[in-house]
């Protein structure tokens, strides 16, 4: 999970933003009927830019710094890379440095869940988000040259835990901003409120945030932020990264360079 934090950077502003929109499309809190037709719209387009993805390239730059558990730092890497989500060549670095103990990414690592057939729509119902988030509608703000509706979320920890996915959704707390002229998810800011147990059975994510940020829209995506934030200890070891990417030059592979592959 750690080695493919920056490779899955393109999946986490699909996986975390849009996913947050399916929360907020399918929620029953009494928003304005105008927000709530513009968070139906959202889900769309994130939907839509989600199927993108998966036949389109873009480049990542991305700079990671790993501390041990008594916080002192292990090493940093700085690399670029032409990202392709689903393709069997997945990542392509164009250059990377690496100072001290900290790892990129392999070029060969594909996603176990590449061909996930479920839709946006799919989880949220999966996972009763009707239930289990509180919103609040904070104002609005010129974020990526458009204004954006806030709203804040939260887990109303009403809802049961079934399995791991639920445990995590009810551990996270944020903002979403929402471009009213777009629909699109322009900035998010989630983050975890309380350790999470892993998957490994004695593993414990103590620290978990996400920052994205639309800079610049453009084709498919435009020139996008996102910082990763995050903190494991176990019995044997504890370390955090940070990892800072920059998302830009979206566009559609060729297909036939893609079937030559």
């Amino acid at each position: 999970m750690i080695r493919s934090r920056s490779r899955k950077s393109g999946r986490i502003v699909v996986g975390a933003a849009a996913i947050w929109i399916a929360i907020s499309v399918s929620a029953q809190t009494p928003l304005d009927p105008q927000v709530a037709q513009l968070m139906e719209r959202a889900l769309h387009d994130a939907e839509n830019f989600r199927l993108q993805l998966r036949s389109s390239e873009y480049e990542a730059k991305m700079f990671v710094q790993e501390w041990d558990g008594g916080g002192r730092l292990r090493g940093t890497a700085k690399a670029t890379a032409i990202m392709r989500p689903g393709d069997a060549h997945p990542m392509t670095f164009v250059s990377r440095e690496v100072h001290g103990k900290v790892r990129l990414p392999s070029e060969n690592d594909r996603d176990k869940d590449d061909n996930d057939k479920s839709t946006l729509l799919d989880f949220a119902r999966e996972h009763r988000m009707s239930e289990r988030y509180d919103y609040v509608v904070e104002g609005k703000e010129n974020v990526g040259g458009e204004t954006a509706i806030r709203i804040r979320f939260s887990p109303t920890k009403r809802q049961p835990e079934k399995n791991r996915a639920d445990r995590f959704l009810d551990t996270i707390t944020g903002t979403a901003w929402v471009g009213e002229a777009s629909n699109r998810l322009v900035k998010l800011d989630m983050r975890l409120v309380q350790p999470l147990q892993l998957f490994w059975i004695l593993a414990v994510l103590k620290e978990c945030t996400i920052q994205y940020e639309l800079v610049e829209p453009g084709e498919i995506l435009g020139h996008a932020k996102l910082n990763i934030v995050f903190a494991v200890t176990t019995p044997i070891y504890s370390i955090r990264q940070q990892h800072d990417v920059e998302l830009d030059h979206f566009h559609r592979r060729d297909a036939m360079t893609t079937a030559a592959r």
